[in-house]
């Protein structure tokens, strides 16, 4: 069975390789080269919304591979707990969501929708309009905390980085992992920023947050390797020879980038109140 990174990845690599398709663009042969894709914008001005969207309990016969789908202004999310979706809707690792009802990180759901407005959208406004549906169908009630916590600082490395700026079209942008633990897994972004990767990296892969304090503000194409292992044991296996470095290694030697183990004060979000939604 894939793991569920390796479903995030694919999904989020068809999506990208897509969102020029869904946004209009003309199909690619081999006499023309499709069109970038369209930076999405708004009907009447507002804020991402997923107009059109269904919540429904997962089918307990398909647990329990969670999937993470994003196509043009498309969404879909399968065997997903509320608690995940708020890691991803607010880009925090598991340790920075507290609070909520014990039905938060253990009842799974089906999420679909769509935003309206026409082109593709970047991922801020895909977090904009998920945190908007998430508050409407589940009520959600919630505030901010700083907390001081172990925690990772991403710095860059002696050398400086070694990053590929972006074009800068948002409407073509992406940051995925695929592989599963003790597997290779590979970083890929088009257009991400250091938030993006860390975002990513910290929800998948890490057991606790990363804190950005590289000073870097632009936008990335990003592709590096590494061995993936168990959260809590990242950089303490010994690995074969024939395997790929591991993470704190890619990390240094492909992207210029370190993890350096620190306790700071993190923003943490306490759910105060949160209701299974209505199915629909």
């Amino acid at each position: 069975m894939r793991s569920f990174a390796t479903i995030l990845g694919i999904g989020l690599l068809l999506g990208a390789a897509a969102s020029a398709q869904s946004a209009g663009a003309p199909s690619q042969t081999a006499q023309s080269t499709p069109s970038a894709p369209v930076p999405w914008s708004s009907p009447n001005g507002s804020e991402p919304e997923l107009e059109v969207a269904t919540i429904k309990p997962s089918d307990p016969t398909q647990c329990c591979a969670r999937t993470f789908y994003r196509m043009g202004r498309r969404f879909r999310t399968t065997n997903t707990n509320l608690k995940y979706l708020i890691q991803y809707a607010w880009n925090l690792q598991a340790k920075q969501v507290t609070g909520g009802p014990p039905w938060m990180d253990a009842d799974r759901f089906d999420v679909t929708g769509e935003i309206d407005g026409d082109g593709v959208p970047n991922q801020s406004q895909w977090k904009v309009a998920l945190q908007g549906l998430l508050t409407e169908r589940f009520k959600l009630q919630l505030h901010h905390e700083k907390q001081e916590m172990a925690a990772f600082a991403l710095v860059v490395a002696k050398g400086g980085p070694k990053l590929t700026p972006g074009d800068g079209n948002m409407a073509h942008q992406f940051m995925s992992f695929t592989g599963g633990v003790t597997e290779k897994m590979r970083g890929m972004g088009v257009n991400a920023s250091i938030g993006d990767f860390i975002g990513q990296l910290q929800r998948i892969v890490m057991d606790r947050p990363i804190v950005d304090q590289t000073g870097l503000t632009g936008v990335y194409n990003i592709s590096f390797a590494f061995t993936r292992e168990e959260p809590g044991a990242v950089g303490m296996a010994q690995l074969p020879d024939s395997a790929a470095p591991n993470l704190f290694e890619a990390l240094e030697d492909q992207l210029g980038l370190k993890l350096v183990s620190v306790k700071a004060p993190v923003d943490v979000i306490v759910v105060d109140h949160a209701e299974a939604p209505a199915e629909n």
